[in-house]
Parts: C-alpha cells; sequence; structure tokens
C-alpha cells in the first residue's frame, strides 16, 4: 500500500514507497508523477505532497452491520469501503474499511454484501481482509 492519506505519515513512511532514498529530495527526484495523488501533489516541494502517494483507490460497497446470526438475513444499509475490483463485493483477499480514507479496518466477522438484488456473505478476518465470501 501506499503512503497513507492522512497528514501525520512520516518520512520513512514515504521512504518506505519508493524505496531508494532516506532524503525527501531523493524520493522526490525518484518518485513516479502518475503515481502523486493531484489533489495533494502540490509543487512538490513538502512531505505533505506525499500524501496518498500510490495510494488504492477504493470503491464503495453497501453492507450489513453483521450483528445477527444469520446475516444474510439482515438488510445491508451501511456505507464501507474496499480496495477490490469486482463490481459484484468485496472477494477473497480485498480489503474492508469503515472509512473513506483507508486508515480503519472493518472488525472481522460476517457481514452481508449487497450485490444487485442478491447479497453474499462476506466473512472478515484480522486487519480487514475478505477470508471468504458465500452466495446467500
Amino acid at each position: 500500500m501506499g503512503v497513507p492519506n492522512t497528514t501525520t505519515f512520516t518520512l520513512q513512511n514515504v521512504v518506505d514507497v519508493i524505496d531508494n532514498d532516506d532524503n525527501l529530495v531523493g524520493c522526490f527526484n525518484d518518485a513516479v508523477a502518475s503515481k502523486f495523488d493531484s489533489n495533494y501533489e502540490g509543487s512538490k516541494n513538502q512531505l505533505l505532497n506525499f500524501r496518498n502517494y500510490d495510494g488504492v483507490t477504493l470503491i464503495a460497497v453497501t453492507m450489513s452491520s453483521g450483528t445477527s446470526k444469520d446475516v444474510c438475513n439482515e438488510t445491508p444499509n451501511i456505507t464501507r469501503y474496499t480496495d477490490g475490483t469486482d463490481s459484484s463485493g468485496p472477494v477473497v483477499g480485498d480489503v474492508v474499511y469503515t472509512n473513506s480514507t483507508g486508515t480503519s479496518f472493518l472488525a472481522s466477522g460476517n457481514y452481508k454484501s449487497q450485490m444487485g438484488s442478491s447479497g453474499s456473505n462476506v466473512q472478515i478476518g484480522s486487519n480487514g481482509v475478505v477470508t471468504a465470501r458465500n452466495s446467500c
């Protein structure tokens, strides 16, 4: 994953993504222009220009609260965010977040993810990772 989409990341976060230099000038020299987030790239002269550099675009997905024993009977009504690309919802290996900035993982458990007129039982493991998905 890229540099966090926050204002509290460090130069080390940038170095971990750029993987070449340990100073700001070197990171800018080695950075790939297309990986900057256009909302923050600015004049490319300060650390905050790297905000969300090489970040993942999250997509919104409607999910249930995951509170009932049989989540397939729940009505999905909460917006969550996933780094997946499958338009039918999160699949095994995707990460699901509670916020659009990707800084808060969805808690472990089972949730119903809405896909058109049907839905799926999505099992979330640690760090918001989808470990299983089954049709409801």
